[in-house]
């Protein structure tokens, strides 16, 4: 592809060299706006999965959140689980706060194999929680 500098001998910006600072202009912007609140590390996650063994089909998980002195409650949760090798659509669920501190979530494991659940929490005072959950040997439903 070839470009024509305007008359002038290229005195100035070209439309294709300003739509190009426009964009880089908008990605730093938005990215500068996006920036998510730190992780909360001193917030803890207990969890458990029924069925056990975990098997392909419906899987509910329960979550714990706590910091050192009580329940985290007031959580938005979602979470998502994707496997470990390329080529799945991962699964999506929100967790809905059950009991104080206490969330519980159900997906639809497609497909035997290793799976990853990450879980987001955005907690009432905005920080976000990430945390991540390594489920192995999901078997074939039966």
């Amino acid at each position: 592809m070839h470009l024509r500098h305007p008359p002038g001998g290229g005195r100035g910006l070209s439309g294709v060299r300003r739509v190009a600072l426009a964009v880089s202009g908008a990605v730093l912007l938005l990215a500068a706006g996006c920036r998510q609140p730190s992780d909360a590390p001193e917030i803890s996650l207990r969890w458990t999965a029924q069925p056990q063994p975990l098997t392909t089909g419906p899987m509910t998980l329960s979550l714990e959140l706590s910091d050192s002195q009580r329940p985290v409650t007031g959580a938005e949760v979602r979470l998502e689980g994707t496997m470990t090798h390329p080529g799945m659509a991962p699964v999506q669920a929100p967790a809905a706060e059950v009991s104080p501190g206490r969330y519980v979530g159900r997906l639809d494991l497609s497909m035997a194999g290793d799976w990853v659940l990450l879980v987001d929490a955005r907690l009432r005072d905005g920080r976000i929680l990430h945390r991540q959950i390594e489920l192995p040997g999901v078997r074939p439903g039966g």
